[in-house]
């Protein structure tokens, strides 16, 4: 398997205290999935994540039945009722994997609160919720409620993703504004653009 490689490139490179999570962004089928999955199983990696389409539930029962380490899963699910359905049939382990559903995707942060609310009653955690996205309404969802944080990459999706303008990343955490609103109100590079679509 040609990834071992540059998963052990990368591994080898990384700073003390910092992990490696792989994302396979939902493009194996079940049995690929699999069979990456035992490739992967040797490597102390943070998470597998989004091995195969998170609405197939029976591929990820598999995959959540042989896989050791931890799976990642639920970015590209829509509804309260999708992530119930994750989270009943996914074969997913309450102890160990992490669900990244994103609010922004599925009907803002009352959906999330219902969300939330079915996961509890399943047995979850709301710290084993990171959603994904990388902006800032999850970060400040993430702060209001006990999540286990959210995904951010301040360099992509620019002027959009990442933080508030002068908020960098320390030790793994990043400080909230102080400001009215969730951030955006800070970018100066996301003002000039939504001006020039005003103008």
């Amino acid at each position: 398997m040609k990834a071992v490689g540059r998963w052990e490139a990368v591994l080898a490179v990384l700073p003390e205290g910092c992990t490696l999570a792989v994302d396979a962004n939902g493009r194996f089928t079940g049995e690929e999935a699999i069979a990456y999955g035992d490739a992967l199983a040797a490597y102390p990696l943070h998470w597998y994540e989004e091995p195969t389409d998170p609405l197939d539930y029976a591929a990820i029962a598999k995959l959540a039945a042989r896989y050791p380490g931890a799976l990642a899963t639920g970015e590209n699910l829509m509804s309260f009722q999708d992530a119930r359905n994750l989270a009943r049939y996914g074969g997913l382990r309450e102890d160990r994997d992490v669900l990244q559903m994103d609010p922004a995707l599925s009907y803002g942060f009352t959906e999330f609160r219902h969300t939330l609310a079915a996961l509890h009653e399943a047995g979850w955690s709301a710290t084993r919720c990171v959603p994904h996205g990388g902006h800032q309404f999850n970060l400040a969802i993430a702060a209001a409620t006990p999540l286990g944080g959210c995904e951010s990459y301040p360099g992509i999706f620019a002027p959009f993703g990442g933080f508030a303008d002068g908020y960098g990343i320390e030790d793994g955490y990043v400080r909230l504004p102080d400001a009215p609103g969730i951030g955006l109100e800070l970018k100066a590079g996301l003002g000039k653009v939504l001006h020039e679509l005003a103008a």
